[in-house]
């Protein structure tokens, strides 16, 4: 298996911006998301409530969990300063 070596970041602000898309050096455009890997308060993202789950602080719909990495593929708001370990990839 693969390492990932991206490097997963806290928010600093109440909101994280949508990463857009990226040309390569081959001129082809890629999109990028945003992955939470865990919260420990509530935020906003994919037009939907979130709030933490009851297992390890991870984000989930409701009182639903998923299994992080939460795939968001626009921005995050309403979110508190330091609540969302995520990474964009």
């Amino acid at each position: 298996m693969a390492l990932n070596s991206t490097p997963c970041q806290v928010n600093s602000a109440t909101s994280i911006a949508d990463p857009g898309t990226v040309v390569n050096g081959a001129g082809v455009s890629i999109t990028r998301n945003i992955y939470i890997v865990a919260a420990s308060a509530t935020f906003t993202a994919n037009g939907v409530a979130c709030k933490p789950g009851a297992q390890d602080g991870a984000a989930g719909y409701g009182s639903t969990t998923f299994n992080p990495p939460f795939l968001v593929t626009g921005a995050v708001s309403s979110a508190t300063i330091g609540t969302i370990w995520y990474y964009v990839q």
